[in-house]
């Protein structure tokens, strides 16, 4: 199966730079959620954001075991 790659968006970028300048090797888990967070405060999700992951969500197919 093959999956298409969207692009990022701006703001992904940023949050993603951002989150990057931010990061060290030696945080704890707790520290990089804190971290996540504020980066999403910092540079919400945006409507076309949310679209995307939701039609990347719905192109997973279904299984069942």
């Amino acid at each position: 199966m093959e999956t298409e790659h969207n692009p990022s968006t701006e703001i992904r970028q940023k949050r993603s730079a951002w989150f990057n300048q931010r990061l060290k090797p030696d945080m704890t888990f707790e520290e990089i959620i804190r971290l996540n967070e504020e980066a999403l405060r910092s540079f919400p999700v945006t409507k076309e954001e949310r679209q995307q992951k939701f039609e990347d969500l719905m192109a997973i197919p279904e299984f069942v075991l």
